[in-house]
């Protein structure tokens, strides 16, 4: 257990929760601004694909079986998601995922530990 950054699982935690809030504002989006419906479809896009890009790098220079472990811990911990729903509500994550996730992408990124 000692290839697992918990810093790097932490922040990934954190990203997950504002994709997840991004895809289903965008399932669910019954606004009438086109360019903001664009901008939500292409961040949560973006999003999806860093999360992949992070379990592929992760399991490429730390270990193999790494990134299912980060990705089951990833799925656990966003239940915290619902509890901050409750205070926060989901169009606020949604739209504080615009910075929400690059964010917690870079810290999640460099805290990715090197394969020794």
């Amino acid at each position: 257990m000692q290839s697992l950054s918990w810093p790097s699982i932490a922040f990934y935690c954190v990203f997950s929760i504002f994709v997840f809030y991004q895809q289903l504002h965008v399932k669910n989006f019954q606004g009438a601004s086109q360019s903001f419906a664009l901008a939500l479809n292409i961040s949560a896009f973006a999003g999806m694909l860093t999360g992949v890009a992070y379990l592929l790098y992760y399991g490429w220079s730390v270990v193999w079986w790494a990134p299912v472990v980060v990705f089951v811990i990833g799925l656990v911990g966003s239940l915290l998601g619902f509890l901050i729903e409750r205070v926060v509500g989901s169009l606020a994550l949604s739209v504080g995922g615009f910075i929400g996730w690059p964010l917690s992408a870079y810290f999640m990124f460099s805290h990715v530990p090197s394969a020794t």
